[in-house]
């Protein structure tokens, strides 16, 4: 477990417990919360949770917050941050999209073979899993639950 020991309300040195205190008897769980506070330590947080698509964490010098020593701190993003995450994110899901369309066309791939009459269902079908990049809530797709119920923007599949 990284910890820091604190000297006047600074962080004096960090490291692994068992670094720090080598002659010290740990449970495997680590250091009591009872230990860390009668010996002047404070767990150290590499990070913390933060939403991505409007913030971002920039590493720090240690500071000590709610008795907990953070080597990151969290900011906003600019707009132009934003809109770039929001970018990534899109180009993410409809890059997952293209993949699961294209698994749809394979797993009828064999109807278009010159020998095989395909129906008029699966044309469309097919051209609807083609055109599906187009659907006006792409790349954000709606499924129905695992149910069947719900919205579903992905063309079906003819019986």
């Amino acid at each position: 477990m990284q910890i820091a020991i604190i000297k006047d309300n600074k962080v004096e040195s960090m490291g692994e417990h068992t670094e720090l205190f080598p002659n010290v008897s740990f449970p495997a769980s680590g250091p009591t919360s009872d230990w860390m506070t009668e010996n002047s330590v404070m767990p150290v947080y590499m990070s913390r949770p933060y939403d991505r698509m409007t913030q971002k964490s920039i590493s720090v010098d240690p500071y000590i917050e709610d008795n907990v020593v953070y080597l990151h701190k969290i900011e906003d993003l600019t707009d132009s941050e934003k809109a770039e995450a929001q970018t990534a994110e899109t180009n993410r899901i409809a890059k997952l999209q293209r993949q699961e369309r294209n698994r749809r066309l394979a797993e009828t791939d064999w109807m278009a073979c010159s020998d095989v009459t395909m129906s008029n269902d699966w044309k469309t079908y097919r051209q609807a899993l083609r055109d599906i990049t187009t659907h006006s809530n792409w790349p954000n797709l709606k499924v129905p639950d695992m149910d069947g119920s719900g919205d579903n923007d992905w063309p079906v599949k003819p019986s």
